[in-house]
């Protein structure tokens, strides 16, 4: 499949809550991954496919991440097919992502990865 789903942010107003919930119900290890001067917490184990995001701002709720080989040119592109840019190109652990709202108004991240 081309650009496929490649990480989620679980965005939460309460990330404790949010964490026992999804490890009682689905029995997801979540652990806390050291990133930067600090951890996050990761879910997957030893494969993390998503984090925990306690602060979850306006957009609540799973949070994917859409690989693409250009940010630019897809954010570009974007944005003629009438999507919203809702933050700048932003350095993550793994690449770079530019969060917007498509027409519909669907929030995800493009995800370029780091070479």
């Amino acid at each position: 499949m081309a650009n496929p789903f490649v990480w989620f942010d679980l965005r939460s107003n309460d990330a404790a809550k949010s964490r026992a919930f999804h490890e009682q119900l689905f029995g997801w290890e979540i652990a806390e991954v050291p990133v930067g001067e600090g951890t996050v917490p990761m879910i997957g184990g030893d494969e993390p496919w998503a984090s925990l995001v306690g602060d979850g701002g306006e957009n609540l709720g799973w949070f994917p991440y859409v690989h693409v080989d250009d940010l630019q040119v897809a954010t570009d592109k974007a944005q003629k097919l009438e999507a919203t840019v809702l933050q700048a190109a932003t350095e993550g652990p793994a690449g770079t992502y530019t969060p917007i709202r498509e027409p519909g108004g669907a929030v995800f991240a493009l995800f370029q990865m780091r070479s």
